[in-house]
């Protein structure tokens, strides 16, 4: 029984990083040549946005490539191990850089917005992604701690 859990979630996360490579190379591109097309935003601006989103969603293939491993490692029963840690701080590096994509995001468009609901939303989700910083940041920790004891 928890081999099949542990197999679901490697099934998800393959879902995952598939969907977030679906849309870093087809979705994005497209939406901001549209959005550039439509409402007359700069070449500049676009190539930022596409560099800025495609770095976010790079992160996020990052990190669940290390949840992969981090996963692996608990299956086989070494989440207190050397190993495991520098799989924990590689994770925590991707969420590092990617809390500070939602701040950049905000200054880039700030000067052009005209409504406040996406900057709601990108400060929403600079939160969460620093949040998840702070506890993989603890979580290191601990396993250090227990490494090293």
């Amino acid at each position: 029984m928890q081999e099949l859990r542990f197999t679901a979630v490697k099934v998800l996360f393959f879902l995952l990083f598939s969907g977030l490579t679906l849309l870093q190379v087809f979705s994005f591109p497209g939406q901001f040549q549209h959005m550039r097309r439509m409402q007359g935003l700069s070449l500049l601006l676009e190539i930022s946005l596409i560099f800025m989103v495609g770095l976010l969603l790079c992160c996020g293939q990052v990190a669940l490539i290390c949840l992969w491993r981090i996963t692996e490692a608990i299956r086989v029963g070494l989440f207190f191990s050397h190993s495991n840690i520098v799989w924990i701080g590689r994770l925590l590096r991707a969420f590092k850089v990617a809390s500070a994509i939602p701040v950049i995001l905000i200054l880039i468009l700030a000067p052009q917005a005209d409504d406040p609901g996406f900057f709601v939303m990108l400060s929403i989700l600079m939160l969460f992604i620093f949040s998840l910083t702070v506890i993989t940041s603890l979580l290191k920790e601990v396993i250090r701690d227990q490494v090293n004891n």
